[in-house]
């Protein structure tokens, strides 16, 4: 049977391969996950039925660390002799792929989830800024989350152009709307939710699911809210994701993010459906995105939803039918696109019925998962 190694950096990306791992075992596939080490992936691969190796990936350049682990990549390749490769993310889709090329691997395959260098200044984004041309260069294709992201990837002349695709209208796995709904279970375990971190029910809920650092805008957020709250005091802001090591937020933000009655904070969360449910308008500030899947999350939960205007926002939401598009890194507009849905619950209500439907026009698991079947079967000789 056809053998694929997945690479991604870290457990938490294990939402990006739910329900496509399964699908590709079905297939007859024999699937290889290598990944940083976690929970979150660990059960992933035990249902689904993959083989895992863990690599401890680290987010920063780190010389040696990352020649060890390109050697020990080069050794994982050639006894699992995979028949295609895809691996994205910065760093580990970088070790990947250059390790596939240094072993004249056959059907390199690299996911471009987003350009980390749109986000850095001086030395690091032209460091960076390589390392997301080798990555693209070396593969034989490349995937490219959304159209936005394709166009603004080869304008950075970080792709060449037809060597990019879109799966369909986007996203990296496509979203399960069955899932993603709104039934009296979520609502019962999110009215549990609000009880606990003492949400009233006459409170509006402005809400964030996600990794939480400085790229995705928490402090234009949190610094939006506070003003908003100084005028509409019956207003919390609900968050949820981790807080990465390397998060880049002042002592200020931090403060008010764990220290604000009117904010709450609730970690990690291995289910994010109550969370939605608890929530009456999404925010993603994110100062960049290859796609934004938690706006198509969101959206399928029948939620108005807010984004910056940048490549991948663009496609995950539609401005004017199911959310809002605001200036990125601008936290006056931010503000105003936030209060305008305060203001109008009809065009919130508007919005959360137009958005499940869009998400379930466009973006099923299904669609990405036979797209990428049909990619795989055009680059292997072990065709499915």
């Amino acid at each position: 049977m056809p053998k694929i190694l997945i690479g991604v950096s870290s457990s938490f990306c294990a939402h990006f391969l739910k329900g496509q791992v399964s699908f590709f075992v079905q297939k007859g596939f024999d699937v290889v996950i290598v990944s940083g080490p976690g929970e979150e992936i660990s059960m992933l691969a035990k249902a689904e039925q993959a083989k895992l190796i863990t690599i401890p990936f680290t987010k920063k350049i780190t010389p040696f660390k990352d020649l060890a682990q390109l050697i020990r990549i080069v050794r994982i390749l050639r006894r699992e002799d995979p028949d295609i490769i895809n691996a994205g993310n910065p760093k580990s889709g970088f070790l990947i792929m250059l390790a596939a090329w240094l072993t004249q691997r056959k059907n390199r395959v690299f996911t471009l989830h987003g350009l980390l260098s749109d986000t850095k200044k001086g030395a690091a984004r032209a460091i960076i800024t390589l390392t997301e041309k080798i990555s693209c260069g070396v593969a034989h294709k490349v995937i490219v989350v959304s159209p936005s992201l394709k166009e603004h990837a080869e304008k950075r002349k970080i792709i060449k152009p037809g060597k990019g695709i879109v799966i369909g209208k986007g996203s990296c796995n496509g979203i399960d709307t069955d899932v993603f709904s709104r039934n009296e279970t979520v609502f019962n375990k999110a009215a549990l939710l609000k009880k606990e971190w003492g949400i009233k029910e006459d409170e509006l809920v402005i809400g964030f699911i996600g990794r939480l650092s400085k790229d995705k805008g928490i402090d234009i957020l949190i610094h939006s809210f506070n003003k908003l709250q100084v005028e509409y005091p019956f207003l919390k802001l609900l968050i949820a994701g981790p807080l990465l090591e390397e998060h880049g937020l002042d002592d200020t933000v931090i403060g008010d993010l764990t220290g604000k009655k009117n904010i709450v904070y609730l970690g990690k969360m291995a289910v994010v459906t109550p969370v939605y449910a608890a929530i009456d308008i999404f925010v993603l500030p994110s100062l960049r995105e290859g796609f934004g899947n938690v706006l198509i999350e969101a959206a399928s939960m029948e939620l108005p939803v807010i984004a910056p205007d940048i490549p991948g926002c663009r496609d995950a939401l539609k401005h004017g039918i199911n959310g809002i598009l605001f200036e990125k890194g601008n936290a006056e507009s931010l503000r105003s696109s936030i209060e305008k849905l305060i203001l109008d619950r009809p065009l919130c209500n508007a919005y959360g019925h137009n958005g499940r439907q869009f998400v379930a026009d466009n973006f099923s698991g299904d669609t990405i998962w036979n797209g990428l079947l049909e990619l795989y079967n055009s680059l292997s000789e072990k065709k499915i």
